[in-house]
C-alpha cells in the first residue's frame, strides 16, 4: 500500500496564486478610486473648517479675519495683531495651523479669489458667488461661499 501524502500539489499552489491575482487585480483599481474620493473629500471638508474658523474667530476677537489660499495651503489670519512680543515678519495672527492640502491629500486648490475677510458682523467681504475647486486625478468638488461666510456647497 502506498503512503498518504500530506500538503499541497504544486498545481494546487499555482490555482491559488492565479486567482488571488486575479481578484487584486479586479480590486486595486476600485481600492484607488474609493482613495482619491476620500482623500478630496477630506481636503473639501478641512477647507470648510477653516472658513467656519474663520467666521467665529472673526465674531469673537472682533477683528478681521482672512481665509487665505496661497497654491494648494490654506491658513487663516486674523488683524490687528494681539502677539506684540513675537511681532516676526507679518502684521496678522495666524488662526491655527497652516494647512497644506496638497500635501496632505494630494489635492490641487483653485481659488476663484486668493484670500477673503470676514468682518466682525460676521459679513463676508468681496466673496459673493465665489468658489474653490478642489480636484484630484479627474474627481472635483466645490466649496461655495455665501455674502454671509456659509459655506453653500
Amino acid at each position: 500500500m502506498a503512503a498518504r501524502r500530506r500538503g499541497f500539489s504544486l498545481v494546487e499552489m499555482l490555482i491559488v496564486v492565479v486567482i488571488i491575482g486575479i481578484m487584486v487585480g479586479i480590486g486595486f483599481p476600485k481600492m484607488r478610486t474609493g482613495m482619491t474620493n476620500n482623500n478630496v473629500r477630506a481636503a473639501r471638508t478641512a477647507l470648510i473648517n477653516m472658513i467656519a474658523g474663520a467666521r467665529n474667530a472673526s465674531s469673537q476677537t472682533n477683528r478681521f479675519t482672512w481665509v487665505k489660499v496661497e497654491g494648494n495651503r490654506a491658513v487663516v489670519l486674523a488683524r490687528p495683531r494681539l502677539d506684540l512680543v513675537n511681532t516676526g515678519s507679518t502684521n496678522a495672527d495666524t488662526i491655527g495651523p497652516v494647512q497644506n492640502l496638497g500635501q496632505l491629500y494630494g489635492v490641487t486648490i483653485t481659488p476663484a479669489p486668493d484670500s477673503f475677510r470676514f468682518n466682525s458682523t460676521l459679513t463676508s467681504l468681496g466673496i459673493v458667488g465665489k468658489t474653490f475647486t478642489i480636484t484630484r486625478s479627474g474627481r472635483v468638488e466645490t466649496v461655495a461661499v455665501d455674502g454671509l461666510g456659509r459655506v453653500i456647497k
